[in-house]
């Protein structure tokens, strides 16, 4: 077991305030290449063929990865948006703001198709069940609201964290939510009726991440007690413990058989780890300080992850200009997608993986790192 270990529980990315507009001309300038201000949210549509970043000068962007262009700019909150999320035919984008405001735009016209009201703080997690028919938020206001999709009505508040929701999920059939937050808590929910379905315990920290297994059996969660834990989903127990880290676990994923947990933390550090026993694959070091995200490729053959530093790998990418908050993987696999403090999107091309051939195809990873899994000893 690793040493012990004292922890002042910051977030994963620095929490900012929202800037001042740009001057007319100079907002101009800045939409050519991206935001004026860090980008703190971003989401690929599930064909792939679109992509979205959000960012605290309040506003989103719409880009078409294939030909390097800026689709639009959207324009409606007032402050931070902290969560993107496409609807699953794509013909709508989801956004959540420290507004405490839920906007739904059309993606074919960048308008804006309903604001959902409700939360009274800021909204952090957001996402749309693979079905369609739901919405789901978590806010610093204690509570988890499930909306309509359609009507953009709210459905339930579910209460019982205390205090803030740091992240929601559905699993993968849609008829469980799950939701953890700065209570140590995991909370599972029935979507159905709103009712609680299970109350996981045992962290001893903030749990920051969590993931379901393909076959909705299972959840993974991870926290500020530097473990990941391995959930039954159907009798609430707790049947692994990851405890491989030496600071907080920002980021935990299943692989897509569902037989590795990926998991990344505040040591700099990602390990990959049996999910059934608990027992380490794969030790991916490097990085040389906090890692800020990380994420499986589609296809489970390979690992991204962003930090404020250097080190080997697969391939490094050094171009950001600033701290690399967010990265992911398409879902086809084709691109890799990151975004950074300095207001910047990166997107490569999946047969740029090596570091002289890293050329990017959208506007400046302070320090980014593409792993091979098969290629890195334990």
């Amino acid at each position: 077991m690793p040493p012990s270990f004292s922890y002042s529980s910051p977030q994963p990315s620095d929490v900012r305030a929202c800037p001042p507009l740009a001057p007319a001309g100079a907002r101009e300038e800045a939409e050519l290449s991206g935001h004026v201000g860090a980008v703190t949210a971003i989401a690929y549509s599930h064909d792939s063929k679109l992509f979205a970043s959000g960012s605290d000068d309040s506003t989103i962007v719409l880009w078409d990865p294939s030909n390097q262009s800026i689709l639009r700019g959207m324009e409606g909150h007032t402050d931070v948006v902290w969560a993107l999320a496409f609807s699953p035919d794509d013909k709508r984008l989801a956004s959540a703001s420290a507004d405490s405001n839920v906007i739904v735009w059309s993606v074919e016209n960048g308008k804006q198709l309903a604001t959902m009201l409700g939360h009274v703080q800021t909204i952090h997690p957001m996402v749309w069940s693979t079905d369609g028919k739901h919405i789901a938020t978590g806010s610093d206001d204690m509570t988890v609201r499930l909306w309509d999709a359609e009507t953009y009505q709210e459905r339930f508040v579910l209460e019982g964290h205390d205090p803030m929701v740091n992240v929601v999920k559905f699993s993968p059939d849609d008829k469980l939510l799950a939701s953890g937050g700065a209570d140590y808590c995991c909370r599972i929910w029935d979507v159905a009726t709103g009712a609680a379905h299970a109350e996981l315990q045992g962290h001893k920290g903030m749990v920051w991440d969590v993931d379901f297994d393909k076959a909705s059996r299972r959840i993974v969660t991870s926290s500020d007690d530097a473990s990941a834990r391995i959930w039954d989903l159907g009798t609430g127990e707790m049947l692994v413990r990851i405890h491989e880290h030496h600071g907080p676990v920002w980021n935990v994923a299943f692989s897509k058989d569902g037989k590795s947990v990926l998991t990344a933390s505040a040591d700099s550090t990602l390990k990959i780890c049996d999910s059934f026993t608990g027992e380490r694959q794969l030790a991916l070091t490097g990085h040389e300080s906090m890692i800020n995200t990380a994420r499986f490729s589609p296809d489970g053959k390979y690992v991204a992850s962003a930090s404020s530093a250097d080190g080997s790998s697969l391939a490094t990418f050094h171009e950001h200009d600033d701290k690399v908050t967010l990265v992911m993987f398409s879902p086809d696999g084709d691109t890799l997608a990151s975004g950074a403090d300095d207001g910047t999107i990166r997107i490569r091309l999946a047969n740029e993986w090596n570091v002289m051939a890293g050329r990017t195809m959208l506007s400046k990873t302070f320090c980014f790192r593409e792993w091979n899994r098969r290629s890195c000893d334990p």
